[in-house]
């Protein structure tokens, strides 16, 4: 059995879901410490002007000392009326039902299925706080993989740097390499009339 691991990113980029399609369990990393300003509350798009955008999504103050399920949203009132109007002033799309939501977690597991479904992707899911995997980074890892049963290992091609392949011993390592046209956040790709072509991808 193929399995993936990756952090449950802000409508994650293309590849995000290549790498999903192409494995038998798809494992979301909710209990590590969450890392502020990076994919996990934010993505990149290209705006209907052409110029390159951030949508954000403001956590709290203390969000890095959290693990990400347990991060919650900025209580500001404002925020939640400005991300959905400039998703839907550059792509015409009503993100309001992402965004119903106070945990970052419960958000981006929102937009990674939106984008699931406008794939017809139906692997499986779970969270790795469902698991008994003690350990930390390759090991980590390894424990995953080795509670569910799996006998190979897809991982992106940033972790050819520093993964410890020694530990996975009998689990196969395979690197993933997608194929994606740019690396902006799927609700770009998605809301563009791409859905097919990127299928095909997949």
């Amino acid at each position: 059995m193929r399995i993936a691991i990756h952090q449950p990113e802000h409508f994650p980029y293309m590849g995000f879901f290549q790498k999903m399609a192409s494995v038998d369990l798809f494992i979301i990393l909710d209990d590590v410490k969450f890392r502020k300003n990076y994919f996990q509350n934010r993505n990149k798009i290209k705006s209907v002007s052409g110029r390159d955008e951030w949508i954000t999504v403001p956590v709290s103050k203390d969000a890095p000392s959290f693990l990400i399920r347990d991060v919650v949203c900025s209580e500001s009132p404002n925020w939640r009326k400005k991300i959905i109007k400039q998703i839907h002033q550059n792509f015409k799309f009503d993100a309001t039902g992402i965004y119903d939501h106070t945990k970052l977690i419960d958000i981006n597991m929102a937009s990674i299925d939106w984008a699931r479904h406008e794939l017809g992707i139906e692997t499986r899911m779970a969270f790795s706080s469902e698991f008994e995997a003690p350990g930390t980074k390759t090991e980590r890892l390894v424990n995953l993989v080795r509670s569910v049963g799996g006998t190979s290992y897809v991982s992106g091609q940033g972790a050819r740097d520093y993964l410890d392949e020694a530990l996975f011993e009998e689990i196969k390592v395979e690197f993933f390499k997608p194929n994606v046209e740019n690396h902006y956040s799927c609700l770009y790709n998605l809301t563009q009339g791409v859905n097919e072509r990127w299928k095909r991808q997949l």
